[in-house]
């Protein structure tokens, strides 16, 4: 199962016109935040550069097809078809590797090269739109931005573009936006065409409840309530990795190298049948978790 780390950007909501910043009324000085604007514009100048390169289609696989195919006709047996063929895929191979390799450099190359042009740009956008700013919301601004990069051990100058940038989303829409981001990156996680989303969308909902606390018992140790013990990583259990329900409210590990990540003592969504289960890694089985018991 391929891993692939990803991770949302930091999204800062409310207004230059409430709070501190009251009586400011900053203008908008654009839609979306700094990382959004500048990963949209790095896209669309890769694709420029890429077109003024005369970059063609990838072709590395159907011509390592035809390679092999033509020296698998052509080459003596060698003991078994197992052995000839082998024999015949080696040097296309070789040269499909090769092939690969170096578009992926190229591939490399074009996109730091839009990356650094749009940082650029925007930059300069931010120069521009900090000089329109009057002495009084500068500083209010600066105030900010210095409190933000202290909370999130960031640049001062980071904070100020994404305070700068920075827009108001509604929290409940925000709340089903990352629900939706966890679907699809668990889809993605799972074999890279994330065509399982609508598989994933429940098992987020429910994730995220227990990230919010909803299973939690007041009074408790917050270490061993199911939002602290979730495997943040790995969050749920995957299907294949796991028998039946026995008797005594278990499921055992079936496969000699499962899919999941599982740490011991932690707790992670069963899709089986939705309910919370932590690990234990000396018996290689999942426990329930009896929510308020």
């Amino acid at each position: 199962m391929a891993r692939v780390l990803r991770r949302p950007m930091f999204r800062i909501g409310g207004s230059t016109n409430e709070g501190i910043t009251s009586g400011l009324g900053r203008p908008g000085y654009a839609n979306g935040s700094y990382g959004e604007r500048v990963g949209e514009s790095a896209a669309e100048r890769s694709a420029i550069l890429r077109k003024a390169a005369g970059q063609t289609p990838d072709t590395s696989l159907s011509q390592f097809m035809i390679d092999f195919g033509l020296d698998l006709a052509s080459r003596p047996p060698q003991g078994s078809i197992f052995s000839t063929a082998a024999a015949s895929a080696k040097e296309p191979f070789q040269t499909y590797k090769a092939s690969k390799a170096a578009r992926a450099g190229f591939e490399q190359k074009i996109g730091l090269a839009g990356a650094e042009s749009a940082m650029g740009h925007e930059d300069r956008m931010l120069e521009i739109a900090m000089k329109n700013l009057g002495k009084d919301e500068r500083i209010m601004m600066e105030k900010r931005a210095q409190l933000l990069a202290d909370t999130l051990n960031i640049s001062f100058a980071e904070a100020m573009k994404m305070e700068l940038y920075k827009k108001r989303e509604d929290p409940g829409e925000a709340r089903k936006k990352g629900i939706e981001e966890m679907a699809m990156r668990m889809a993605l996680e799972d074999d890279d065409s994330g065509i399982k989303y609508e598989y994933f969308l429940p098992i987020a909902r429910q994730i995220q409840q227990a990230i919010d606390g909803v299973f939690d018992e007041e009074g408790e140790d917050p270490l061993e309530q199911i939002s602290g013990r979730l495997d943040r990583a790995q969050k749920y259990i995957v299907e294949e990795d796991i028998g039946e329900r026995q008797g005594d409210d278990t499921y055992g590990i079936t496969q000699d190298r499962p899919e999941g990540d599982y740490i011991h003592n932690k707790v992670y969504f069963n899709p089986k049948d939705s309910n919370f289960y932590w690990y234990d890694n000396t018996k290689k089985q999942f426990n329930l978790v009896i929510l308020g018991g």
